[in-house]
C-alpha cells in the first residue's frame, strides 16, 4: 500500500514530472550479474530538483530504498524486495568549470565521462572507461584499475543527506583508501562531484589510450559473460586472481555459478546462476584461500540479502 502511494505521489504530485516509476522489475533485470528478485518500485528521477522532492517524501514516510548505479557490482538475494529503487542514470550532465575542472553529475557512466573527456583531449581519466558502473558507485567504491582510482582525479563530493540537505566535502575528508571511502558507513546519496583533469599533449592520445586499455580488457577478462566485475580485493602482498588460481578453482562450477576460465578473479553466471549458487562458490573460494593460505580474502561485490 505505502509504496502505491509512492507511486501516486511521483506520478502525480502538483502535476509535475518527477521521473519515470516501474512497478514490475527485478534485480536480475538491473545488475549485470543477472541475478536477483523482484522489486517493488524502481524509480529514476528526472533531475536533482526532483530526486530531493522524492527522498524527503520516502524518508518522511519511512520507506525502505536502495540506491543503484549501473548494478555492475551487486549480488542481490533471489527473494522479493519490498523496496524502492533509486537509479540515477537521468542525472549525467557534464559542466565545465575551468580548463581542468568538471562538475560531473554521479548518475553518468564511468565509460561515458572517460570518452567525452578523452575526446576533448583531457587525460587521466582513461582508466574509467574500462569500470562497468557509474561514477557515483565509482566514488562510493573508489574504483580503480591498472594502478589508478577515482580519488586521484576527485575534489569534491557532493551529497544529498536524510535531512534533504546537500552537503560538499573535499576528498580529503571522505578517508578514501583501497576500495573504500566513507559512504560505505554513510547513509547519503552521492549526487556529483568536482574532478580534475589535464590537457594531454597531443590531443589525440587519451582516445587512444581508451583503446589500448578496452584491448587489453577484452583478451584478460570475461566482458561478453555475466559478471559483476572482479570478485576479491587484492592485497598488497598478494593478488586475489593467483590465489584463486592457485587453489585450482579456474573453471570450478557451482550450478551456473562458476570460476571465468579467462579470470581467475571474476565469477561468472553461464546461465541461470541463483544468488544462493554463487555465494555457496564465494565462500568456498574464502575457506580454501584461509585453510590453505591462511589468506582472508574480501569480497569487493555489494551483496543485498
Amino acid at each position: 500500500m505505502q509504496m502505491n502511494k509512492f507511486k501516486d505521489f511521483i506520478d502525480y504530485v502538483e502535476n509535475n514530472y518527477l521521473g519515470d516509476i516501474i512497478t514490475n522489475t527485478s534485480f536480475k533485470a538491473l545488475t549485470t550479474l543477472k541475478i536477483g528478485g523482484k522489486i517493488a518500485c524502481y524509480f529514476e528521477p528526472l533531475n536533482l530538483d526532483t530526486l530531493v522532492i522524492a527522498y524527503k517524501y520516502i524518508i518522511e514516510n519511512k520507506l525502505p530504498y536502495f540506491i543503484i548505479g549501473n548494478g555492475s557490482n551487486l549480488l542481490a538475494s533471489d527473494k522479493n524486495f519490498l523496496l524502492i529503487v533509486i537509479s540515477l542514470k537521468k542525472l549525467a550532465k557534464i559542466t565545465q568549470i575551468n580548463k581542468q575542472l568538471f562538475l560531473v553529475e554521479a548518475g553518468i557512466t564511468d565509460n561515458k565521462l572517460s570518452t567525452t573527456l578523452a575526446k576533448m583531449g583531457y587525460t587521466k581519466i582513461e582508466f574509467l572507461s574500462v569500470i562497468p558502473g557509474t561514477l557515483g558507485g565509482a566514488i562510493y567504491m573508489n574504483a580503480g584499475s591498472y594502478q589508478e582510482e577515482i580519488k586521484d582525479i576527485l575534489k569534491e563530493v557532493t551529497y544529498l543527506t536524510k535531512e534533504g540537505k546537500l552537503v560538499t566535502k573535499k576528498q580529503s575528508e571522505l578517508n578514501f583508501a583501497y576500495r573504500y571511502s566513507d559512504f560505505q558507513k554513510m547513509d547519503v546519496i552521492i549526487v556529483s562531484a568536482l574532478i580534475e583533469v589535464t590537457k594531454a599533449s597531443i590531443k589525440e592520445y587519451p582516445t587512444e589510450k581508451i583503446l589500448t586499455l578496452r584491448k587489453q580488457k577484452r583478451t584478460t577478462q570475461p566482458i561478453n559473460m555475466a559478471s559483476a566485475g572482479s570478485t576479491f580485493k587484492n592485497n598488497e602482498c598478494y593478488e586475489a586472481w593467483k590465489i584463486v588460481d592457485q587453489l585450482g578453482y579456474r573453471g570450478f562450477r557451482v550450478n551456473d555459478a562458476m570460476v571465468s576460465n579467462n579470470h581467475t578473479n571474476y565469477l561468472v553466471n553461464i546461465g541461470n546462476a541463483t544468488f544462493n549458487d554463487m555465494i555457496n562458490l564465494i565462500e568456498q573460494i574464502k575457506l580454501a584461500a584461509k585453510n590453505n593460505y591462511n589468506i582472508d580474502l574480501k569480497c569487493e561485490w555489494e551483496i543485498l540479502n
